[in-house]
């Protein structure tokens, strides 16, 4: 074989490939190829095709009107909409090539279906708005919420941090918030546009976690050349990268994170050569690093770096003044969820502030959505609460206790205390003399207290 047929091949196989139209003629418009692609198009008969004049392809209605004949005539290229005998629309454009006479001795024609281009760009379009749309929930969730001001000044400290390119640790019980502080410091400072990554290191596997962190390499079937799988740290390049529990880090993967923070190199599983990465990294942990690293169970230079300025969430139990508020953000989440609108009472506010919230956050938030739908009416009460938090089973024996929906003067609350007390041996006794005797005062202050209670 010739140099010559390789290089015909070569085009060959390139024209066959191609996903537009190719449709090729002679100085007088007989067709010497089309390519697979065209008959798709047109769906072309390619034995009926090939060696026949475009002039009796378009008297036949294969398509309306034929760029290679304006070609022809007009001696330049040439674009025109056509419409093919199978309904599709598209778009050809007619190229001439001119032999050393000046004559046209081919005309190349290349087309493409306007209505599969159009659905290409409705997809893109579509897409581009998903992605919007996610960008935008994301820059939504990414704002730690509070009025509470111990917290306040937490997030003051995430803002004031965001600028800063260096590590930093973030302390806190689980549902705290950790994650969303983490958004708040990316999406308040100069990386804002940037990667956003989070690697969660309570993998069972070592070996699994550092390809994941610093991707890995491996020689190729060949044997020449070594195939590369970039990592978390590669794709977070001038961005963050989030380490939710890093006190669960290995430390062999600790040391190569030390490493990277101290040189901005890093090197993959299984290779040699130093990567360069940029990423800021915030580590996220519910454990005492410090108490970790005195123990040898976390590296003590890795621990220092991070700890640079660390960042404390506090639990939701000590910042009692933001479940109302958190509340009612949630409750507005699923009133846009679900298409209804409800409100949540008094009572059942007075019930989420005397709750511990071991799970925090995330616990308030399931909570709400939980006594959200099995609220049948426009307003969530203090009884669905109380059986979502404790469980139904468990409500006379709670409701014994007394908590506080709002705050009011002691005296007032004294008064009311003791009406509700009353009323309530009452309607269980039936008489002033037992139910004091319950209640283990004298029977006058019963008669006392109900003779107000009923005026």
């Amino acid at each position: 074989m010739n140099d010559i047929t390789k290089e015909f091949d070569v085009y060959k196989t390139i024209v066959e490939n191609l996903g537009e139209e190719i449709f090729i003629t002679d100085g007088d418009g007989n067709v010497l190829f089309v390519n697979p692609a065209s008959i798709e198009i047109n769906e072309l008969d390619i034995d009926n095709i090939v060696g026949r004049n475009v002039r009796e392809l378009m008297n036949e209605g294969y398509f309306s009107e034929s760029s290679t004949l304006k070609v022809l005539k007009e001696k330049k290229p040439v674009s025109i909409l056509q419409y093919l005998k199978n309904g599709k629309r598209i778009i050809a454009t007619g190229v001439p090539i001119f032999d050393d006479k000046g004559s046209i001795s081919m005309v190349i024609t290349s087309s493409q279906d306007i209505d599969a281009v159009n659905s290409l760009l409705e997809t893109l379009d579509k897409q581009q708005q998903e992605i919007y749309s996610l960008k935008k929930e994301l820059s939504e969730k990414s704002n730690y919420e509070t009025i509470d001001p111990a917290s306040v000044m937490t997030k003051a400290s995430l803002e004031k941090i965001s600028s800063l390119d260096i590590p930093i640790l973030i302390y806190g019980e689980s549902g705290t918030g950790k994650s969303t502080a983490a958004r708040h410091i990316h999406f308040s400072g100069k990386r804002s546009d940037k990667p956003f990554i989070t690697v969660n290191c309570t993998s069972a596997d070592p070996d699994f976690l550092e390809k994941e962190i610093f991707g890995y390499e491996k020689e190729s079937g060949d044997g020449n050349s070594r195939k590369i799988t970039r990592g978390k740290l590669d794709f977070a390049d001038e961005g963050t990268l989030v380490l939710n529990n890093i006190g669960y880090m290995p430390r062999n993967i600790q040391a190569k994170l030390f490493e990277y923070i101290d040189t901005g190199k890093f090197k993959r599983a299984e290779g040699s050569t130093d990567v360069k990465s940029s990423a800021r990294i915030i580590a996220l942990t519910g454990m005492d690093l410090k108490e970790l690293s005195e123990t040898g169970m976390f590296l003590k230079p890795l621990y220092y770096r991070l700890d640079t300025v660390p960042v404390r969430i506090p639990p939701l139990r000590s910042r009692t003044s933001d479940i109302p508020y958190l509340a009612n953000q949630y409750i507005s989440k699923c009133n846009s969820k679900y298409g209804t609108k409800k409100i949540i009472s008094k009572d059942a506010l007075g019930i989420l502030a005397s709750h511990t919230w071991p799970g925090n956050l995330i616990e308030l938030d399931q909570t709400i959505e939980s006594a959200y739908i099995m609220t049948d009416g426009p307003v969530i009460r203090g009884d669905v609460v109380h059986d979502v938090i404790h469980g139904s089973t468990k409500r006379e024996e709670d409701t014994e206790k007394v908590y506080c929906s709002d705050i009011m003067p002691l005296k007032e609350a004294k008064h009311l205390l003791e009406e509700h007390l009353v009323k309530r041996a009452l309607g269980v006794y039936k008489t002033t003399r037992k139910a004091a005797e319950v209640l283990e005062v004298n029977q006058s202050t019963v008669s006392r207290i109900a003779s107000k209670y009923q005026k």
